[in-house]
């Protein structure tokens, strides 16, 4: 196993991307899509879609794309899906694999799938290593995926925050209390805020009201309260790094929290956080009427 450090040189014009311990560089005009409508259940909509990053989803309809199928799996050809490079967790030991127009590469306990022509798959494949904190500047691991109800230690108000530099965007797991898998508590996502746009955000999750929500605690079991997921911010000031947690996928505690004050989620300060590898696909929690509003378009 390559050490955590080792990181390849990045091609001119390309952009990396992170999912667990994994890093792995991708040309900077690719998109992003879910996992599962991407390479699982192909067969909803096949065709040579744009290239894409894909993460999994919440879920995907059981269809049976490609049963009874001679020949190379379908869900292995470009003519089908596409350039994607989809990741997802692995109980296999690191390895790599090759069928079709799919090579696999495993490395600590996550699963990189790359589907392109050959001289491109074994480019993208040449940039897989391991971190410990993306380029982002996310940790691939964090307290919070333990303790869900956590909150942000120390705690600093947002609104005290001057000359913000950069935010870190982190989107980490929850336990969902029913998955019988072994839990894989690490980075989901991450991207990055730097200057004007860094200092802009940190503005309006000040300005949110607060009070936080939208709670609907009588929706969830007790277990599964707080959603499968959590975006945690570390904003970089000329005082300090300060951490914020965003959450919206559950049923308690929804909202900014910086440790002092927890605000009302808004379509201002959401937007920014979950476009590109952040995208949420399931939607937010609280009032049906709201998931459009905070859900950035496709």
């Amino acid at each position: 196993m390559e050490p955590v450090g080792s990181q390849p040189a990045l091609p001119a014009g390309w952009r990396w991307e992170s999912f667990g311990g994994v890093q792995v560089g991708v040309p900077g005009d690719w998109g992003w899509d879910d996992k599962g409508l991407r390479l699982d259940a192909w067969c909803i909509k096949p065709g040579n879609h744009p290239p894409a990053v894909v993460r999994p989803g919440d879920g995907v309809p059981l269809i049976g794309c490609g049963v009874g199928v001679k020949g190379p799996p379908p869900g292995f050809l470009i003519k089908n899906t596409g350039w994607t490079v989809g990741f997802d967790r692995t109980d296999k030991g690191d390895g790599s694999s090759q069928e079709a127009d799919r090579t696999t590469v495993r490395r600590d306990g996550v699963e990189v799938i790359i589907q392109a022509p050959k001289q491109m798959r074994d480019r993208i494949a040449a940039t897989i290593h391991r971190v410990k904190v993306d380029d982002a500047g996310c940790p691939t691991s964090h307290r919070i995926s333990a303790g869900p109800d956590l909150r942000p230690s120390p705690p600093t108000d947002v609104a005290t925050l001057r000359d913000v530099t950069s935010i870190s965007v982190c989107k980490y797991p929850l336990p969902d209390g029913l998955s019988t898998r072994p839990s894989a508590p690490r980075l989901l996502s991450s991207l990055r805020l730097d200057g004007a746009a860094a200092a802009d955000e940190i503005r309006r999750i000040a300005a949110a009201p607060a009070g936080g929500g939208l709670d609907t605690p009588a929706n969830c079991a007790p277990e599964v309260a707080h959603g499968d997921q959590i975006i945690v911010l570390l904003a970089r000031s000329a005082t300090r790094t300060a951490e914020v947690t965003m959450r919206y996928a559950g049923c308690v505690q929804n909202g900014f929290d910086d440790g002092t004050t927890v605000r009302r989620l808004t379509k201002a300060g959401v937007v920014p956080l979950v476009t590109g590898p952040n995208r949420v696909y399931g939607g937010f929690s609280g009032q049906p009427e709201k998931n459009d509003m905070l859900l950035p378009p496709h």
